[in-house]
């Protein structure tokens, strides 16, 4: 990976444990509406990768029917070709076992994080999103691991009919094909800016 390359990269990380507050204020969600709203603030704000095509997304939009029922689908930004990841193969992408979820879900405001302990035998725990984000970092960067949360295209279907949520998924670089290893530092400096970017608009 290029020196300039990974140190945007760090310095991308070192501003995100920076960070101190993500406040949203968001109302209780209880029906399609408001659980689509809730969607779409985080768009173009996460990675977003469909296991179908192998690909992952930086930059896309949301294309939500007008009727009460319809699947969401992904439209990539055909103008952004190099905002778009080739070769990525399935099992590249792991379940992260977090979720985010309002922080109205719990009784709290803002936006929160539940965020798997590393103890199997100890329950998960709910943090705020900075906190939790901090954490997960910190935790992998202790691994000697970088954490690539993204969400996945095929997760979106039927979003609206459940309760608020998104399970993040992750980026495994270990895993990637020798096609996509040239993509690796673009594809994670992607990744750390998107997450950025929630924090900027909050």
């Amino acid at each position: 990976m290029p020196s300039t390359c990974a140190a945007h990269i760090d310095d991308h990380w070192r501003e995100l444990q920076q960070q101190r507050e993500l406040a949203w204020d968001l109302d209780a969600i209880s029906d399609r509406s408001e659980a689509l709203a809730f969607l779409r603030r985080f768009e173009n704000c996460l990675c977003i990768y469909s296991a179908y095509a192998q690909k992952l997304y930086s930059s896309y939009s949301f294309v939500i029917p007008q009727t009460d029922h319809g699947d969401i689908t992904i439209l990539p930004d055909e103008q952004a070709w190099q905002a778009t990841y080739n070769e990525i193969p399935p099992q590249a992408v792991e379940p992260a076992g977090v979720h985010i979820l309002p922080g109205e879900t719990l009784g709290y405001s803002g936006l929160y994080l539940k965020v798997p302990s590393e103890n199997r035998l100890v329950a998960s725990r709910e943090l705020p999103f900075h906190k939790g984000l901090k954490l997960l970092i910190q935790r992998f960067q202790a691994r000697g691991e970088a954490f690539l949360p993204v969400l996945i295209k095929e997760d979106l279907r039927g979003f609206e009919g459940r309760m608020p949520s998104l399970h993040l998924h992750r980026i495994v670089p270990a895993r990637l094909g020798p096609r996509a290893q040239p993509d690796i530092g673009a594809m994670q400096e992607a990744i750390a800016e998107h997450l950025l970017g929630l924090f900027r608009r909050a």
